[in-house]
C-alpha cells in the first residue's frame, strides 16, 4: 500500500499504537472520570478512548484560540485530517484508532465530525450572545461525543440519538459552570453574554473568586435550566445493556451531584480545589466498583411525584 510522506500506513500495528496513544490522552484529560469505564470490556474501553481523544481535539484548539489566535487555520487542518482518515489516509494513529472504533462500532461519521463543528461557533464569533447559542455549541461538541459513545456502550434499544445528545448537553454545561471561573482567568467566557448583563456579572470581581449576590443569582439560573435537560434525558439509560447502564449511571451521579452543589452553593465555584472534594469524588468511584451506581434524585422524585 502506497502512503504519502504525511500519512501513515493503516496496520494492526498503526492502530494498536493509536489505541494506546488514546489511552494516554483519555487518562491526562479525563482521569477524574474514566474510572466510570473500569467495568467495561477492554474493546469497549479502547473505543471510548478514540472517542475521547476526538474530544479533546476539540478542547485542545478551544485553548489555542485563547493563546495565539490561529485556530481557524487549524480547525481547517484538523477538519481535513479527519476526512481524509476516513477515506484511509490517516496522519496520525490516534486517527487509525478513531476510524476504526467507527467501523467497529458502526457510529455514524456525522457525530464524529460535530466537536469541531461546535469549536467552528466559537472559532468565529469568541463569544456566544444567546444561551441558545451556548446550547448549540454544547450539542454539537458533549450532545454528539455522547451519541458516538452511545454504541460502545451496548445499545440495545433504537433511538437514543435525542435523549444522548441532551444528557451530553447537560454534562457539558455542568462542567462549564463548574469551570467558569478558571475560564475567565484564561480570557474564555463559556457564558451566554445576555445572562452576563441581564444578572450584572462583575467578571473582574469573579477572576478575583470573590463572591456576590449576582453570581449566586446567576449560577442558579445556569443549573436550573442544566437541571430541565437531565430530566428530559432521564430514558436514555434505559437504552443501554446493564454494563453500559452502569456507566452511564455513574457518569450522570458524579455530574448531577456537582450540579446539586452548585445550587444549593455557589460560592463552591470559586473553590480552587473543584466542586467535589477528594473524598467525595473517591466515594462515587468506590461506589462504581462495588456496583453500587446511584440514581439521579430528580428522576426519582419527580417520577413519585407524579405516582401520587
Amino acid at each position: 500500500m502506497l502512503t504519502s510522506p504525511n500519512h501513515i500506513e493503516l496496520t494492526s500495528n498503526a492502530i494498536e499504537r493509536g489505541y494506546r496513544s488514546c489511552r494516554g490522552a483519555a487518562r491526562r484529560y479525563f482521569k477524574s472520570q474514566l474510572w466510570a469505564t473500569i467495568n467495561l470490556p477492554r474493546d469497549q474501553r479502547r473505543a471510548l478512548d478514540a472517542i475521547l481523544f476526538n474530544l479533546m481535539r476539540t478542547i485542545d484548539l478551544l485553548d489555542l484560540e485563547s493563546a495565539d489566535g490561529r485556530s481557524l487555520d487549524v480547525w481547517f487542518e484538523l477538519r481535513d485530517d479527519l476526512s481524509d482518515a476516513f477515506r484511509g489516509q490517516c496522519t496520525s494513529v490516534e486517527l487509525a484508532a478513531l476510524v476504526d472504533a467507527s467501523r467497529r462500532f458502526q457510529i455514524p461519521k456525522q457525530f464524529i465530525f460535530d466537536p469541531l463543528r461546535g469549536a467552528d461557533l466559537w472559532i468565529r464569533n469568541q463569544e456566544f450572545q444567546t444561551f441558545e447559542e451556548l446550547e448549540s455549541f454544547c450539542s454539537y461538541v458533549g450532545g454528539s461525543s455522547l451519541v458516538s459513545a452511545m454504541p460502545i456502550l451496548g445499545v440495545i434499544k433504537p433511538d437514543f440519538e435525542v435523549l444522548a445528545i441532551e444528557c451530553g448537553k447537560a454534562i457539558m454545561l455542568t462542567q462549564l459552570l463548574a469551570n467558569c471561573v478558571n475560564d475567565m482567568k484564561r480570557n474564555r467566557i463559556f457564558l451566554a453574554q445576555d445572562d452576563i448583563v441581564r444578572c450584572e456579572l462583575d467578571i473582574p470581581r469573579l477572576k478575583l473568586r470573590r463572591p456576590s449576590q449576582s453570581f449566586i443569582h446567576f449560577v442558579r439560573l445556569y443549573a436550573s435550566r442544566i437541571e430541565k435537560m437531565f430530566f428530559r434525558a432521564k430514558h436514555l439509560a434505559e437504552h443501554l445493556d446493564f454494563d453500559g447502564k452502569r456507566t452511564l449511571k455513574s457518569l450522570l451521579a458524579l455530574h448531577w451531584q456537582m450540579l446539586l452543589k452548585m445550587q444549593l452553593t455557589p460560592e463552591t465555584i470559586l473553590c480552587e480545589e473543584g466542586i467535589l472534594n477528594r473524598h467525595e469524588r473517591l466515594a462515587f468511584k468506590s461506589r462504581h466498583l462495588l456496583g453500587l451506581e446511584r440514581e439521579i434524585p430528580i428522576f426519582i422524585s419527580k417520577q413519585s411525584n407524579q405516582s401520587h
